[in-house]
């Protein structure tokens, strides 16, 4: 068994774990639509290296261009994902265009028999710009999808940064003597993918779990404030019930949380119990008998 067979088979095993744990998150959740796009391209791009280790076994037009157009299908899935998490129009005209110019070029190499550093670095350049085409969408999703360090918004920046280290090393290993560098790089980029897939899917479930947590955080706290809210009349200070019964508050709290009172009285009260007790002085001042006189 060859290096990338292994490789391709190690890819195998990261996409199908990677794309099941998404799909369980997705059904688990109430299968929220911001999560169709992520799961589909898991699931494209992990059947993507089952062609990949199957080419021996394909004809050759089949093995050269479904396993790299399902990439590319893949991709395009991956920016769908990224503007349908941030709210954004989808592109599906635009990622129709470059998916059938991607396909259109790779018959093309198949046709005229091109150097296979070609045909890669046309790969780089279509995947390097679908990555930062879902970066860019991702800076306008929730902060979690592009702030913190191990975010998909970095991991599409990486992916994109290395394709294009990817593409100019292929045209530079164009020169002769330098075939067995080009057969490295081949090997890396095997291997960047896996990277690439652990690092973006388990970012976009750690993204989407921490979004979850805000919004029941958020819903908690309003829960908590209009269960805080008591209605009290604003005249003989009665209080109404779940029932809609108006009750003392006594009565109230006594009943809802077993809260027992106990009576006094305030300074303020007392004062005015006091000036209400108090006997009225005649403004006129006592009276003298009458009929007295000397």
């Amino acid at each position: 068994m060859g290096q990338e067979t292994i490789t391709y088979l190690t890819n195998i095993v990261i996409g199908v774990i990677l794309a099941g744990l998404l799909t369980h998150h997705w059904y688990q959740q109430g299968r929220p639509q911001t999560m169709r796009y992520w799961i589909m391209a898991a699931w494209v791009m992990t059947v993507a290296d089952m062609l990949f280790a199957m080419r021996p076994e394909l004809p050759h037009w089949i093995s050269r261009l479904g396993p790299t157009v399902l990439v590319t299908v893949g991709h395009c899935a991956l920016c769908l994902g990224a503007q349908r998490t941030a709210g954004l129009p989808r592109s599906w005209r635009g990622l129709a265009v470059v998916l059938l110019l991607h396909s259109a070029g790779l018959v093309a190499f198949l046709l005229w028999i091109q150097p296979a550093n070609w045909r890669m670095a046309m790969n780089g350049i279509v995947w390097a710009g679908l990555s930062f085409w879902a970066l860019r969408s991702l800076r306008a999703a929730p902060a979690m999808f592009w702030q913190p360090l191990f975010s998909p918004a970095n991991a599409f920046l990486l992916h994109g940064i290395f394709h294009v280290l990817r593409v100019t090393l292929d045209l530079l290993f164009e020169v002769p003597g330098l075939t067995e560098a080009s057969a490295s790089l081949q090997i890396i980029g095997d291997l960047e993918v896996s990277f690439f897939m652990v690092a973006l899917f388990v970012a976009i479930l750690i993204a989407t779990l921490q979004l979850r947590h805000e919004e029941l955080s958020s819903a908690h706290a309003e829960v908590q404030a209009l269960t805080g809210l008591l209605p009290i009349c604003a005249w003989c200070k009665k209080v109404r019930d779940d029932d809609g019964y108006w009750r003392q508050v006594e009565v109230y709290f006594a009943h809802r949380d077993h809260i027992q009172f106990t009576h006094g009285i305030c300074t303020d009260c007392l004062d005015d119990q006091k000036l209400m007790r108090k006997p009225a002085r005649d403004p006129a001042g006592p009276r003298s008998g009458a009929g007295s006189g000397g």
